[in-house]
């Protein structure tokens, strides 16, 4: 079961691009000022990001969005202690979303939480199929999208989830997520990718081409992401202060990969075998070079991919 925790982060990160080296947003004009925010005291109250869980609210530091024709991401990052929240739904309309109302073979919906960078993550569920049918979970996950400023271009909403995760024995564990609110985050149709990276594969065989590249620091530790369309990514994760070398990679270890197909709950693949070869590492200009190669499958599909022939020159 622990296959979960990985996947569902890497889909996070796939699904959009935070923060540089300093944390602050990838859109300058990111307004983060708010009165619950506390790095921007006394603010207007622009690009709120809260929710409530363990008896504590959670109020996020930086915020981002994309809106385009196939899919809502919101992503609240706590940039003090790595804390990130991603809400995704297959519909770029104002409207009130449910497991019920949105759960199709062929794409989905998710609310996830993960503890910090590469951590333990708690994502949504239906209680009725999948991971959690028949455990002791019950679905309450609903997002509402209220507003879509097409001139300002922000969005806001509310959400409730609550959000299982599997420990390394099998156990699950839930935590209950209540009253979400997102005001006025800003929005872009898509996260830009710096014209200078590269990234390269073959995925069973045959050359995958990423349509957008980019790389991320949070939390010690740079993550690599190459994504084809919308969702299907290759992504790996180093420390953040990588040497040149050849590591294996593992699901847990400091050197990760993982295939991403789709976001249902067979299309997450993490690995069973393979290595990270850094070639370069510059922190001073936060650049990293190297190449890769993994064979993954997963715990839900009986299928396994093979990525071989990788390559990666990216800025983060």
């Amino acid at each position: 079961m622990k296959k979960i925790t990985f996947a569902i982060f890497a889909l996070i990160i796939s699904a959009t691009s935070l923060t540089s080296c300093d944390n602050e947003p990838i859109d300058s004009t990111v307004d983060l000022s708010n009165p619950e925010n506390p790095s921007n005291p006394g603010g207007v109250g622009i690009g709120l990001f809260k929710v409530d869980f363990d008896g504590q609210t959670y109020v996020a530091t930086t915020t981002q969005a994309i809106v385009n024709d196939d899919y809502i991401a919101i992503t609240g990052l706590k940039a003090s202690t790595g804390e990130i929240f991603q809400l995704t739904v297959p519909s770029n309309e104002v409207g009130t979303y449910t497991w019920d109302t949105t759960n199709t073979d062929e794409t989905g919906f998710a609310l996830a939480y993960v503890a910090a960078s590469g951590g333990q993550a708690y994502i949504s569920g239906p209680d009725d199929e999948g991971d959690f049918a028949g455990l002791d979970y019950v679905d309450t996950a609903i997002l509402t999208i209220s507003a879509i400023n097409t001139v300002n271009k922000t969005i806001s909403g509310t959400f409730q989830f609550t959000g299982g995760s599997f420990t390394e024995s099998g156990d699950l564990q839930t935590k209950v997520f209540t009253n979400g609110v997102f005001t006025n985050i800003s929005y872009e149709a898509d996260t830009p990718a710096p014209t200078n990276n590269t990234f390269t594969a073959k995925l069973d065989g045959s050359n995958y081409v990423a349509t957008n590249v980019f790389a991320t620091q949070m939390s010690g530790r740079v993550s690599i992401v190459g994504r084809r369309g919308t969702i299907e990514n290759i992504s790996l994760s180093v420390p953040e202060n990588a040497t040149p070398g050849t590591y294996e990679v593992d699901m847990f270890g400091d050197y990760i990969s993982t295939y991403v197909a789709n976001n249902t709950g067979t299309g997450s693949f993490a690995p069973d075998s393979g290595s990270i070869t850094i070639t370069s590492h510059n922190t001073e200009t936060n650049r990293i070079k190297g190449t890769f190669h993994f064979t993954a499958s997963s715990f839900f599909s009986p299928q396994t991919h093979s990525i071989t022939d990788g390559t990666f020159d990216v800025g983060y």
